[in-house]
């Protein structure tokens, strides 16, 4: 059944947030990647190697990923949010999910306990040790995270239209409150608007 104009609008609105993250989680795997592969290296303490750095930005992307599915109230829940606003992409929602689950409440687990937060220290290394020996759950849970982010994205021109009237509404809300002023070109940086000035 179709979303009617109030509740469109309030998905619409809970997806600009997951379009800043999930464009600050590609920004993040793209600096792992490239560390990864030796494409640059960065300035670290002494002893710290590109695979530590490397590692340290997977914790970032677990938790990421664990904010944006966790259903918590410190979580977005955005399964029944895209499944809403892109419903020819149901099933791969559905299978991307069915992929992820396994590790679901490792990663979980970890963004609770090490990731985003520091527990006490048998809970933290705990969390961590967990990490490390289901690696193959977590690294195929991570991968189809990417993956169904991708496709979402692809699938924003055809399916989205309304996206960038709702920025600026939203934008315009935020201007007559006590909000910064935002500007147009901040959001073409997040890829949310055309960038026709080529900066």
């Amino acid at each position: 059944m179709p979303l009617n104009a109030e509740m469109r609008k309030s998905y619409l609105r809970r997806y600009l947030v997951y379009r800043i993250k999930v464009i600050e989680f590609f920004d993040l795997g793209a600096i792992r990647q490239g560390l990864l592969t030796d494409q640059f290296k960065v300035p670290t303490p002494v002893g710290r190697t590109n695979k530590d750095c490397s590692d340290a930005l997977r914790t970032v992307l677990l938790s990421w990923m664990a904010l944006l599915i966790d259903k918590s109230k410190d979580g977005m829940d955005v399964i029944p949010m895209w499944k809403e606003l892109f419903p020819q992409l149901s099933k791969d929602i559905d299978e991307a999910w069915k992929q992820m689950e396994p590790a679901w409440d490792i990663i979980r687990t970890f963004r609770d306990r090490a990731g985003f937060h520091a527990d006490k220290p048998t809970k933290f290394f705990g969390a961590r040790s967990d990490i490390v020996t289901n690696h193959d759950a977590v690294t195929k849970a991570l991968d189809q995270f990417e993956k169904l982010q991708r496709k979402i994205l692809k699938s924003e021109g055809s399916t989205l239209p309304d996206l960038e009237s709702a920025l600026d509404d939203l934008l315009d809300e935020l201007e007559e409150g006590k909000n910064r002023k935002y500007t147009r070109a901040e959001f073409k940086r997040y890829l949310m608007l055309p960038n026709t000035s080529g900066k």
